[in-house]
């Protein structure tokens, strides 16, 4: 007679206990199952939105457009803050407004829809931490910003003529990339706090808004009081001004650096408060 009956499992075939030999095996194992999930999630959300022409085009285009039609307002080489001339003034202002539209499109718009469609949810099952969805929303929007930036630097040295040594171009680069993180931020929050309908209009609201109060179309300083009082508040103004300061040889004031590290931890525990909220409800 056959025998059926199925032995028990060996225990040191590493299904059970690990040996001695596999020990150092244990954490590197876990590390990579942990981080694999998370770096194929980030490279999908990246991926999804380079793909996609409309975020591409509007996110490209404004900055590009308005530096292109502003260029010709005033002289290019007028001196406008300091010794910074016109046209690198417009080439800083237009990364800067480049940025803030990349960020809020990034986090804002497309979060909303992706909450309202029930894509949140979905991640739950998924072997991807439970903080990771909106890290990776804050970090897929920061590496869309980039080359922004870039692209906005290349049509200001293209044509508007703006001439700086290598090394400002990669300093200034990264300057302007770090300090994009609070547009992130603000992108990801109204993700989370505005409905779906309202979304679009809110973002591009807060565009705008932010860019004028903020001196990103005409310097602040040209501006009647109690705006350049609003513009102040602005992180896109405190964003434009360690630039500006930079270009100029002045020290980069602190007072910037702490307003845009304040919206950045404000706005921060806000998206972790209103995350946990909505997965103690099912609802993320």
């Amino acid at each position: 007679m056959t025998d059926l009956s199925i032995a028990p499992p060996d225990l040191s075939d590493g299904l059970g206990v690990r040996g001695p030999a596999d020990a150092d095996l244990t954490p590197r194992d876990g590390w990579y199952g942990r981080l694999t999930p998370l770096w194929a999630y980030g490279r999908f959300e990246v991926g999804r939105l380079l793909r996609s022409w409309k975020f591409l085009a509007i996110t490209v285009g404004f900055p590009v457009v308005f530096y292109m039609l502003f260029l010709s307002d005033r002289t290019a080489g007028r001196v406008v803050d300091g010794t910074v001339p016109w046209r690198v003034y417009l080439m800083v202002s237009m990364c800067s407004f480049g940025a803030l539209v990349a960020a809020l499109n990034a986090g804002g718009t497309r979060l909303s829809m992706e909450r309202a469609s029930g894509w949140a949810r979905q991640l739950r099952i998924t072997p991807i931490p439970a903080w990771s969805y909106v890290a990776t929303k804050v970090v897929a929007s920061m590496l869309v910003v980039l080359p922004v930036i870039v692209l906005v630097e290349a049509v200001g040295a293209g044509f508007g003529g703006v001439r700086l040594p290598a090394g400002t171009w990669i300093s200034l680069t990264v300057l302007l990339w770090a300090t994009s993180l609070p547009f992130a931020v603000l992108g990801v929050f109204i993700g989370f706090v505005v409905a779906t309908e309202a979304a679009f209009p809110v973002v591009t609201g807060l565009m705008f808004v932010l860019g004028y109060f903020g001196g990103l179309f005409n310097p602040v300083d040209e501006m009647p009081g109690w705006l350049q009082f609003v513009a102040h508040l602005t992180p896109s103004y405190h964003q434009l001004a360690l630039a500006l300061a930079f270009l100029d040889g002045q020290t980069l004031a602190l007072s910037n650096w702490l307003v845009l590290a304040g919206y950045v931890v404000v706005l921060g525990l806000a998206i972790v408060w209103k995350h946990r909220v909505e997965e103690a409800r099912g609802l993320a």
